[in-house]
């Protein structure tokens, strides 16, 4: 079985196609086909990206990460910032279908490496 990292998919496929990839295949084991065109969840895929799977792994079975880490990471993100922009927690938890108590814990977590050192004085 061939284990790529999200790096190194999105270099082969891009960052648009990789995205669709984790979607439907996150967490799966794939056999790739040696020719395009890929069939199952990969014909969701453009043409380019399905070829260059086939080119680079055709013939084994790609496992496809998950990438939740980064999902997660990109959703506080979002969260941090419309907090940061006046938005209430309350109208944060509803639209992330989250409680209130969930989006003050994501708030309360050291995110800069500055923050985690402190201060002196």
């Amino acid at each position: 079985m061939a284990l790529a990292d999200t790096a190194e998919l999105e270099r082969l496929i891009g960052r648009e196609a990789l995205s669709t990839l984790v979607s439907t295949c996150g967490g799966l084991a794939i056999p790739i086909p040696k020719r395009p065109p890929l069939r199952g969840p990969l014909m969701d895929l453009p043409e380019r990206a399905q070829q260059a799977l086939a080119w680079r792994y055709g013939g084994t079975t790609l496992y496809v990460p998950k990438c939740d880490g980064a999902a997660r990471a990109a959703r506080d993100a979002a969260i941090r910032a419309a907090y940061d922009a006046g938005e209430s927690v309350q109208s944060i938890a509803r639209r992330w279908r989250m409680t209130e108590r969930w989006v003050y814990e994501i708030l309360g977590r050291v995110d800069a490496p500055e923050a985690a050192q402190g201060t002196l004085f």
